[in-house]
């Protein structure tokens, strides 16, 4: 909505936070994080082209008191879900680096948990098929945090699956596979 606090993450080269940007009309803010702060530079100059004077790009970390009404995670993972669109992808891979993504990803859950504000929504997401990455991993986290309730977000009911969780497939969706959980924390 416009005039939300947003928080992006993993906000890389920024093609999701200026999205977000795009969808606040400009009105609230995007607090744009990311690890690599050559691509939250790229982001800086796309955004100042671009008129996104509402991105806020903090480098590594969050400030601290910042709580947002939308915090998206969408992880660093193993990337498997986008063999189909880029199959060179295969030779860059190490998956000798697989094991230790889970631990990743949730710390950045529980990161992404400290600036949820209260009533607001957090979305988890990746581009894999890895249940290690998606389901279990969710599953877990939704274990520690009881206070968080998974919610079935309003999308194409072909995108979704038993669980409420978004799925999409390259055989069935033409696209690459993602997952998508979805949480709201009580107001």
């Amino acid at each position: 909505q416009a005039r939300d606090e947003v928080l992006d993450l993993c906000a890389g080269a920024g093609g999701k936070t200026l999205q977000l940007a795009t969808q606040l009309k400009n009105q609230g803010r995007v607090h744009a994080v990311d690890a690599d702060l050559a691509r939250l530079e790229r982001l800086r100059v796309r955004a100042a082209r671009a008129g996104a004077t509402c991105v806020r790009i903090h480098g590594r970390t969050a400030p601290a008191e910042l709580r947002a009404a939308r915090v998206l995670v969408d992880a660093p993972c193993s990337e498997l879900g986008a063999l189909r669109r880029g199959p060179d992808l295969r030779w860059r891979m190490d998956p000798a680096g697989f094991p230790a993504l889970p631990a990743l990803q949730r710390s950045l859950l529980e990161t992404a948990v400290g600036h949820l504000a209260p009533g607001g929504r957090l979305v988890y997401a990746t581009c894999t098929f890895s249940r290690e990455e998606n389901e279990e991993l969710v599953r877990q986290f939704e274990q520690a945090h009881p206070e968080l309730k998974r919610v079935t977000p309003d999308v194409d009911p072909q995108l979704l699956d038993p669980e409420g969780f978004v799925r999409t497939w390259p055989h069935r969706h033409g696209t690459d596979a993602f997952f998508a959980a979805v949480y709201s924390s009580s107001p």
